[in-house]
């Protein structure tokens, strides 16, 4: 779990110097985007939220910020745009965000009951991506909480690759992003396969997981903020905007 203290001015400092002096020394192939470069120049934000869930291991912090700025470039994070995603998996409300937790954290939601191992999952990821970027641009960094929505999903829906990729981007690519990891109605023919996406799982994430029932889903998600089919007062129906 990230820690409420803050990193010193002298680790913040070790490694904006550490990642500008190797970018001098060994520049990458393919230079990172400007908009990440100037994230580190001209703000400790970022910096200070890595430090922070990496216990203030400065080395382990450099190593993995450079890795996320090579990822980020691959990935092309600054160029997708709502106009060149797969507009049915946009528009169908495989995964969006709507309403927030108890802690005033939005909800990345994933409909799951959508799924199959037939969709494109890079297609599919690169949603993911769009709505943490988009969500991270709103508030300044802030954490999320992913609502993983199994209602009405069965064995066909749950595919163990995509949910093994979803959790490798929020534990290598936004380790600090999570709020809460929200498991709601868990269909009893997915128990056992839901003990094995836990083993997946890092014991960081493990400690945020909750499995949530129509019961007691209030104890993260007020009713108001609650979807109907979930057990709330909320009749929302997904459109993309």
């Amino acid at each position: 779990m990230p820690s409420d203290q803050d990193p010193t001015p002298e680790q913040i400092s070790q490694v904006k110097t550490s990642i500008l002096q190797r970018l001098e020394k060994e520049p990458p192939a393919e230079p990172f985007h400007p908009n990440d470069l100037k994230r580190i120049t001209d703000s400790d934000l970022w910096i200070t939220k890595l430090l922070q869930v990496y216990d203030f291991d400065v080395e382990k912090c450099i190593t993995r910020l450079w890795d996320n700025l090579a990822w980020r470039k691959s990935f092309g994070v600054y160029d997708i745009t709502e106009a060149n995603l797969n507009q049915e998996f946009l528009n169908d409300g495989s995964i969006f965000v709507h309403n927030k937790d108890k802690d005033g954290k939005p909800l990345l939601i994933l409909t799951i009951k959508k799924h199959s191992k037939s969709r494109n999952q890079e297609d599919l990821l690169r949603i993911l991506v769009f709505w943490i970027e988009r969500l991270q641009r709103e508030s300044n960094l802030d954490k999320i909480t992913i609502f993983m929505d199994m209602t009405g999903a069965g064995l066909s829906n749950l595919d163990l690759g995509f949910i093994k990729s979803i959790i490798g981007v929020f534990e290598t690519k936004y380790p600090y992003v999570p709020n809460y990891i929200l498991v709601h109605d868990l269909p009893f023919l997915l128990d056992a396969a839901f003990k094995l996406v836990k083993t997946f799982l890092p014991p960081e994430a493990l400690k945020i997981l909750k499995v949530t029932t129509k019961k007691d889903i209030d104890q993260y998600v007020d009713k108001d903020n609650c979807l109907k089919i979930w057990g709330g007062n909320d009749d929302y129906v997904y459109k993309f905007a």
